[in-house]
């Protein structure tokens, strides 16, 4: 027995031993096992959510402009709350109100004189086309010039036809119209209640990341805010005085030429371009003199808008970088076409304000970096 006992212990230690050796294997090689099905299901997701994005994407833009739309809405009534000392629900109410009796007084006594001008100017551009090339093609330069193109004799039936598409655009169209109403709707849902739709993405956050989460939301709201109050202001100024300078030039259609540049103010780098064809054309066609004082009106108006216009209205306006918003609007025209276009600078502008947050100056502290930079 004594013989035995020595035998016994080490087989029970020996026991004891191989069972801890057998489970440290099977633990550790679980960890490896666990970990490799989470890096699966999380990249399975990424790839889904990706595709889901990719589909979506005209959704996801269009819910992007009713944040934009909120975000105007929650200034102007926090403007409200502070001046008249009134509530909030109230000043929402209130602003609801004046903007639907503007909405139905301009569509009562403007609407069908801005729909008769809208539709006179899409029958205008492609006669202003036509005239157009047949005054260059009528000079020696011009005449040669023409000719190099190889596809010279198809080139005003193509002309008409590409004005006469953009004329139906400017005219609007039903899709055009839903979808503006559509993000109007969710604008104004997105605005009564904001808390109650970022609580349940803050929800879902883990909490060690809901902190950052919601210093990247403060200030991409308050950079979005202060972007779009100095964007509306430009685009009342840009719209006044292109329409009256188009009127004191003699340029049909004077008011619905200065609403589209009003509207494409919104949209840097591309809009201002876009807005002086129509004029251009219009003018041109009465004569090459009204035609290049035109174009020179649209110069200076815009010079002055950016460089001396918005910058008088609000000092801490927020500027963004001109070729990062071209880069962000030709990556989205490629994703989602006009309307990624539209929406290309208030996202790069949320997006600046993110990253102000991640990655802050390392001057500045990381809560008002971008409010330091606007300043500036």
């Amino acid at each position: 027995m004594e013989c035995d006992s020595p035998h016994s212990s080490r087989g029970v230690a020996g026991l004891y031993s191989g069972g801890v050796n057998d489970s440290t294997p099977t633990s550790a090689s679980g960890e490896p096992s666990n970990q490799a099905i989470k890096i699966l299901l999380l990249g399975v997701g990424i790839i889904l959510a990706l595709i889901l994005a990719w589909l979506g994407r005209v959704i996801l833009m269009l819910l992007f402009a009713a944040i934009v739309v909120a975000i105007l809405l929650t200034a102007i009534v926090d403007w409200l709350t502070k001046k008249l000392r009134l509530s909030r629900r109230l000043a929402f109410a209130l602003i609801l109100f004046v903007a639907t009796i503007i909405i139905v007084l301009t569509a009562w006594l403007s609407g069908p004189h801005i729909i008769e001008q809208f539709a006179d100017l899409q029958n205008d551009l492609p006669q202003a086309a036509h005239q157009l090339i047949e005054r260059v093609d009528r000079y020696a330069w011009g005449h040669w010039l023409l000719n190099q193109w190889s596809g010279y004799s198809q080139l005003s039936s193509s002309v008409n036809y590409a004005l006469t598409r953009i004329g139906g655009i400017v005219v609007s169209t039903a899709t055009v119209i839903a979808g503006l109403v559509l993000v109007l709707f969710l604008g104004i849902y997105l605005a009564v209640e904001p808390e109650v739709y970022f609580s349940g993405i803050r929800r879902a956050t883990p909490k060690r990341y809901r902190f950052t989460l919601d210093a990247c939301a403060t200030n991409a709201v308050r950079v979005l805010r202060w972007w779009i109050l100095s964007q509306m202001l430009s685009m009342t100024a840009v719209g006044t005085i292109v329409s009256l300078g188009l009127w004191a030039l003699g340029v049909p259609l004077a008011g619905t030429l200065g609403i589209i540049a009003a509207l494409l103010t919104f949209i840097p780098n591309v809009g201002p371009i876009l807005s002086v064809i129509p004029a251009a054309l219009l003018a041109l066609a009465i004569s090459p003199t009204k035609g290049l004082l035109t174009v020179a009106l649209f110069l200076i108006v815009h010079f002055l808008e950016g460089n001396i216009i918005t910058p008088l209205l609000e000092r801490r306006i927020v500027r963004l970088p001109p070729a990062l918003t071209m880069t962000a609007q030709l990556l989205l025209a490629v994703v989602a076409g006009p309307l990624g276009v539209a929406i290309a600078a208030p996202l790069t502008a949320a997006a600046l304000g993110i990253f102000h947050v991640l990655l802050p100056p390392e001057t500045a502290p990381a809560s008002d970096a971008w409010g330091a930079s606007s300043r500036r």
